[in-house]
């Protein structure tokens, strides 16, 4: 498969990616096809260092990856959440007759533990770090017409959006970058998998990513 061979050079920067699978997606793509990292490493010379991993947790990056992040990092990518959310997402699936407003305040009890080690994650980023930090909205994956998630396609959008507005509510309290990944993942080829990122869509990411590093200092 032909990959661009143009090459960025960013100097006295040093880019970190934490997280899940949404940035880890190494293990979704074929032989000859890219990750997320290798489509940045391919087009930027700015070190990387890919703390992510596959399957991760808020808990995950609380416990470890932040821990991780060396010295002297002046970027940092946030992609974390969605498997917190997937965990959760057997209530949709319930056969229990909930009224509207029962389904709407079990959403919010669910998310809301979510959300606070979301915002801790974020507020100690800054605290301990002076770098440039970017947050990733949760994407819709690619559930319509999947054996496993298709009847709730459109009601895990719902849900989805309740920890988004949280990710939107930080990036405007703590005045960091925020990835909308609902406008980068729009097509059924974005994904290798219901929920995980193809050689496509990781490129795409790439390339913001690669954007955002080369217009901030």
């Amino acid at each position: 498969m032909e990959t661009t061979t143009t090459r960025v050079v960013t100097l006295n920067k040093e880019l970190v990616l934490l997280g899940d699978s949404i940035i880890d997606n190494k293990t979704y793509v074929l032989d000859d096809e890219f990750s997320v990292l290798e489509h940045i490493k391919s087009k930027m010379e700015t070190p990387v260092t890919q703390l992510a991993l596959d399957g991760a947790i808020t808990d995950d990056v609380i416990n470890s990856q932040i821990q991780a992040i060396p010295f002297g990092t002046s970027h940092i990518v946030l992609s974390i959440g969605g498997n917190d959310l997937l965990n959760e997402i057997g209530f949709l699936m319930e056969d229990f007759k909930y009224t509207p407003n029962q389904v709407l305040e079990r959403c919010q009890s669910l998310i809301a533990p979510i959300t606070q080690k979301y915002e801790s994650i974020v507020s100690q980023l800054q605290t301990t770090s002076r770098a440039n930090l970017l947050l990733c909205t949760v994407y819709e994956g690619n559930l319509e017409g999947s054996v496993m998630y298709d009847d709730i396609a459109i009601s895990s959008r719902a849900m989805l959006s309740l920890f988004n507005d949280s990710v939107y509510k930080t990036h405007n309290l703590l005045s960091t970058g925020v990835l909308e990944l609902r406008h980068i993942f729009t097509d059924k080829e974005d994904y290798a998998n219901p929920i995980e990122p193809s050689h496509q869509g990781g490129g795409k990411l790439a390339d913001k990513i690669i954007e955002w590093v080369n217009a901030t200092g």
